[in-house]
């Protein structure tokens, strides 16, 4: 089960497809960095291509998070603070995944963008660490190590967005803090997709054998 056995009771198969998609939007972003990052490197200063092919997906996939989101926060189908720990973030994580892909569709700058990626990181990691310190789930660590990675991500997507506006323009080496941003943010991540997918492809079997 993803945050202990209570899922089981209800509507279970949304929050591991929820999980899911989560996971699919961070490997889709952190597919469009590294695309981004050898185009740089190979001397390309256009990258509009890239990042019209990155919406698309992107797109879709937040407008889903988002939609089923908020259906969950309007129907609470899982048992109690459940709907606020788990649906609360997956609408925040979808509305910043959808506002990426619609600055990129009408080439707006994409710092806003950025800067609601941090106070979203904020506000997980606050979600994360109350929900551990008062024991919500059945598997407390699995809880805190998704949102505090999902966190940390959302917080430094920030400078990521200043990367990402600037870099077109750039005519000389990055500066170093660049490259120490991008890797904090790939590897934080990186490891919450993997979480988030892990904690997923977990919950199936279960899902499977006792459907809702």
């Amino acid at each position: 089960m993803p945050f202990g056995s209570a899922y089981h009771m209800v509507f279970i198969d949304n929050v591991a497809y929820s999980l899911f998609l989560l996971s699919i939007a961070g490997f889709i972003v952190l597919y469009l960095i590294v695309d981004v990052f050898w185009a740089f490197r190979k001397g390309k200063r256009d990258y509009t291509d890239i990042l019209m092919g990155a919406s698309v997906p992107l797109l879709l996939v937040g407008l889903y998070m988002v939609i089923t989101g908020a259906y969950g926060q309007f129907t609470w189908p899982l048992p109690g603070s459940y709907n606020i720990l788990f649906y609360d973030p997956l609408v925040s994580f979808g509305l910043v995944i959808l506002s990426l892909a619609i600055a990129i569709r009408y080439k707006v700058r994409y710092d806003y963008v950025g800067f609601l990626g941090l106070l979203v990181g904020i506000m997980t990691l606050f979600y994360g660490i109350q929900g551990y310190s008062i024991g919500l789930t059945e598997v407390p660590a699995a809880l805190l190590t998704l949102y505090v990675f999902f966190g940390i991500a959302g917080i430094f997507s920030y400078p990521v967005s200043l990367i990402l506006e600037r870099l077109p323009g750039l005519k000389r080496n990055p500066w170093a803090g660049w490259y120490v941003c991008l890797a904090i943010f790939f590897f934080a991540m990186l490891m919450a997709v993997l979480v988030s997918g892990y904690i997923a492809v977990s919950a199936i079997p279960a899902h499977l054998l006792s459907p809702p």
